[in-house]
């Protein structure tokens, strides 16, 4: 039976244009690029990671410890799909907490909607990981888009570099607008879907607090003038 997702290859992928970065974000151990997602990912974004081994060696003494690394979460709409062109990316995925490695040899990897997930620089990477990752299909309420990952990603790591204060409102405003939750006590099964429903009613609540006080689910200083202008705009509207 033929996929019914697109099998792109890392050529085709690394031929997409730049949309905006690079940005060298977490004590410039990640550089992230957003790029134009190719039609047939249909995919609502498009990034290529890499992980700078020497400065992710210094950070990431202990495995799973990268601060760019994301809590287990899992998303509702969405899949999210990911190609390793150089190095290795680690995850951890599943309600059993299963340990992944990832290699470009591996090809497309793709977590389901409501599948926990979360993924990490692996610490005895040996060169710089440079990988792929997208979410899809497009056609959805709340999808996760570069501007949402600009801003998410660009807070997270200013709070590490104490460039930012630490805003739980804020973070759980933004996290809200992509239709995630975060995922506790995974291996916990007599828990049940409680396992992200309680985080979820908290960030439900948290959001809806937030954007009582005026946090958005984008902040200016992560996006262009122009795309700050239009996001105001349509939030008027």
């Amino acid at each position: 039976m033929a996929s019914k997702f697109a099998e792109p290859t890392i050529e085709k992928l690394a031929a997409a244009k730049r949309i905006s970065g690079p940005f060298s974000q977490f004590e410039d151990s990640v550089i992230f690029e957003y790029l134009e997602p190719p039609a047939s990912l249909n995919a609502t974004v498009l990034i290529r990671a890499t992980y700078v081994n020497p400065a992710v060696k210094q950070m990431n003494k202990s495995e799973r410890k990268h601060p760019q690394s994301p809590p287990l979460h899992l998303h509702f709409d969405q899949w999210e799909s990911f190609a390793v062109a150089s190095g290795k990316v680690c995850t951890i995925e599943t309600y059993e907490a299963k340990d992944l490695v990832h290699v470009k040899e591996d090809g497309v990897h793709r977590v389901p909607p409501w599948v926990p997930h979360t993924f990490y620089p692996c610490a005895d990477a040996t060169e710089d990981t440079t990988f792929y990752m997208w979410a899809h299909p497009e056609a959805v309420p709340e999808p996760m888009d570069r501007l949402f990952f600009q801003t998410l990603l660009g807070l997270v790591s200013d709070i590490h570099e104490k460039k930012a204060p630490m805003s739980v409102l804020q973070i759980m405003t933004t996290q809200h607008a992509s239709a995630t939750a975060i995922v506790m006590f995974p291996r916990a099964w007599w828990l049940g879907p409680l396992r992200w429903w309680i985080p979820w009613t908290f960030q439900s609540l948290a959001a809806t607090i937030g954007t009582w006080l005026g946090y958005k689910a984008l902040i200016e200083r992560y996006v262009s003038a122009e795309e700050w202008d239009s996001y105001a705009h349509s939030k008027r509207s």
